[in-house]
């Protein structure tokens, strides 16, 4: 009886406005999220991408590559556009293919990074996936710290802020030169199975390279190359090359025969003792810098700091 003494002949019409204006919200949400839905797939299809990946991007994936491609569009900046006076002739097949970028990459035995000064990943070139495991498409546009051991943060970080430059210019660019190892995730297994990024160890990686400054942008360019464990070199090694093995306290342990010839010391006349015995002065800050980074590098390493 309650519910009817309150009930009046304007409560109907008044009920029927407000499911009026619920259907025209909804109608309203479902065409932003459709208009949505159609701007993200016009932004994908420009991506420089292979269908097949482009299909597996979510709308996340797609601004940061976007993003990352205004990025790449503005390293190039970077780049001298002055034309090369000697070039070698290439077949032009090669030369406007897919092929010419594999045989670059097979020539520098490594894959190419680019890093803003606030650590972004600006670009990396796809055969990352061969010495990491990780592709290309997930770490574009990504930050570097999600990658890298936290223990080599600072170290990196004082050659992306410019604190270790010594910078020489050259059309409008300068550039320092830096050599860094630093420890990055890597997915893949000693059996060479590729396990997720959760589960990721870390491998060394040596990167070489240099800091570009134009118009108080900054970039680290380098070149990754793997770090190989001493007791996996298979390589032969150059007549004027010879190799040695050490104890933690520098001492050695092992003598390549071919020192004799290049610097006259027999295995005998080193065994047992310690390199520092035979540096010369000044390479001390160079060789205890190498000491300091292979002491607390390992090649593949779970470890926390």
């Amino acid at each position: 009886m309650r519910i009817l003494e309150n009930w009046t002949p304007e409560s109907r019409p008044a009920k029927r406005n407000n499911e009026k204006r619920k259907e025209k919200s909804r109608d309203a949400a479902r065409c932003r999220r459709s208009r949505e839905t159609e701007i993200f797939t016009d932004l994908a299809s420009i991506l420089p991408l292979r269908s097949e990946e482009v299909e597996q991007l979510d709308k996340a994936s797609v601004m940061r590559l976007s993003i990352a491609y205004l990025k790449i569009r503005d390293m190039l900046e970077f780049f001298p556009a002055n034309p090369i006076d000697k070039v070698t002739r290439l077949d032009e097949s090669i030369a406007n293919g897919d092929q010419f970028e594999n045989l670059v990459m097979q020539a520098v035995d490594g894959f190419l990074l680019v890093l803003s000064a606030d650590g972004d990943i600006i670009f990396v070139s796809e055969n990352v996936s061969d010495i990491l495991g990780i592709q290309q498409i997930d770490v574009i546009g990504q930050q570097i710290w999600d990658y890298s051991h936290q223990c080599d943060h600072d170290e990196l970080r004082d050659i992306l802020n410019g604190r270790r430059d010594c910078a020489n210019e050259k059309d409008g660019v300068a550039n320092s030169h830096h050599t860094i190892f630093l420890r990055l995730k890597c997915t893949l297994t000693s059996r060479g199975r590729s396990v997720n990024i959760k589960s990721a160890s870390y491998k060394v990686i040596q990167l070489t390279g240099h800091t570009a400054v134009k118009n108080d942008k900054r970039q680290l360019i380098v070149i990754g190359r793997a770090v190989p464990h001493p007791s996996n070199i298979e390589i032969p090694l150059g007549i004027n090359t010879f190799l040695t093995k050490h104890s933690l306290d520098m001492k050695f342990t092992y003598v390549d025969e071919k020192m004799s010839s290049v610097l006259g010391y027999e295995s005998e006349d080193l065994m047992g003792k310690s390199l520092f015995e035979f540096q010369h002065g000044e390479d001390s800050a160079s060789l205890m810098k190498s000491f300091k980074s292979d002491s607390s590098k390992c090649t593949m390493c779970k470890c926390n700091c």
